[in-house]
């Protein structure tokens, strides 16, 4: 982990979870109190640092920052922070008033960010125009999350108890590894750039991508075997592709030396079953890669009987001999 962060490579690190209630906050604050020398900012893509859950009404820990930490906060937060933080500067996104400040002593509060994607990543880039080194975003499980562009160089997943049984866990787990070992596509930067761009479906006969008009395969899957009857050397997909999807497409899609590029892994959302089948029979690459580069654990199942901490470590462990998973609370206690 300690290499992970401390990496000169490592500028922007987002936190993701496979459920809610997966421990992102603990993680955070972790980091944090483990490597305060580093100059940080931290941002979310939505709230994070709520005293309790808006669900189960459980207690949750606030952001703990320290001093000459860079964040951004909404005007509830700034009112409460009063002379405990300096603004830097204010902007506006969807009719909300964001801020972004700097802790002038040690402080417990929430954290927001924007909602889009577009506008969290020139949110990153003000941070670093600001003097930060690294910043850390609680992100989310979602292609339309900052956490699955390329702005980001490094994911840590968490794997909460959460989620549901160990069996399920296990199972989804499983799944994500195998689309973080997704190969990402040889291509130019020209056409890097080309792909990245496109909203819709592109298909590629002979060296020239092409639009088709297709921004979701729901409900379009006729129009595109239709498509692939044609010489299409190359599908670039930067939807979703389902498991209703799968069914229905996976023959034609077989055919051939046909080469499927999605835009980022996480478009693949398919069980694991259909996910191996469907990499098996296709040549599947990706445009953006899965980018996790560590693993913690998070025994704490918010809503549900509490789970055996020790004994949740030990078979997630021992059923991925070949991966490194922290446990949040080994963190917290270890200091390391």
């Amino acid at each position: 982990m300690k290499n992970l962060i401390t990496a000169r490579a490592t500028r922007n690190l987002a936190l993701v979870g496979i459920s809610k209630n997966s421990g992102k906050t603990s993680l955070l604050n972790a980091i944090l109190a483990d490597f305060p020398s580093l100059k940080w900012a931290v941002m979310t893509t939505g709230i994070d640092g709520e005293e309790k859950d808006l669900v189960f009404k459980t207690h949750k820990p606030q952001v703990s920052l320290h001093t000459g930490m860079l964040f951004c906060c909404d005007a509830q937060s700034l009112d409460a922070l009063c002379s405990k933080i300096q603004v830097l500067s204010a902007f506006t996104h969807s009719n909300r008033k964001l801020f972004l400040a700097k802790a002038l002593q040690p402080l417990k509060t929430q954290i927001t960010g924007p909602s889009s994607v577009l506008q969290q990543a020139k949110l990153m880039a003000h941070f670093r125009a600001l003097g930060a080194q690294k910043v850390l975003v609680d992100g989310s499980l979602d292609r339309k999350s900052i956490a699955m562009e390329d702005a980001i160089d490094a994911l840590i997943l968490l794997v909460g108890a959460s989620y549901g049984s160990i069996e399920q866990i296990i199972t989804e787990v499983k799944r994500l590894i195998m689309l973080r070992d997704l190969p990402q596509a040889e291509l130019s930067s020209y056409q890097f750039r080309r792909l990245k761009r496109a909203d819709e479906i592109l298909i590629k006969h002979k060296s020239r991508w092409q639009g088709s008009k297709i921004e979701s395969l729901i409900q379009h899957e006729k129009q595109l075997m239709e498509l692939l009857e044609r010489e299409t050397k190359a599908l670039y997909i930067p939807t979703s592709f389902t498991d209703s999807l799968y069914e229905k497409l996976a023959k034609p899609l077989a055919k051939g030396e046909l080469k499927i590029i999605f835009r980022h892994p996480e478009c693949l959302k398919l069980s694991k079953l259909h996910l191996q089948n469907f990499l098996k029979s296709c040549q599947v690459t990706c445009l953006i890669p899965f980018k996790i580069k560590a693993f913690a654990l998070n025994s704490t199942a918010i809503g549900k009987d509490a789970v055996a901490a020790d004994d949740f470590r030990q078979q997630i462990r021992a059923a991925f001999p070949d991966e490194t998973f922290f446990d949040i609370m080994e963190i917290d206690n270890a200091g390391s």
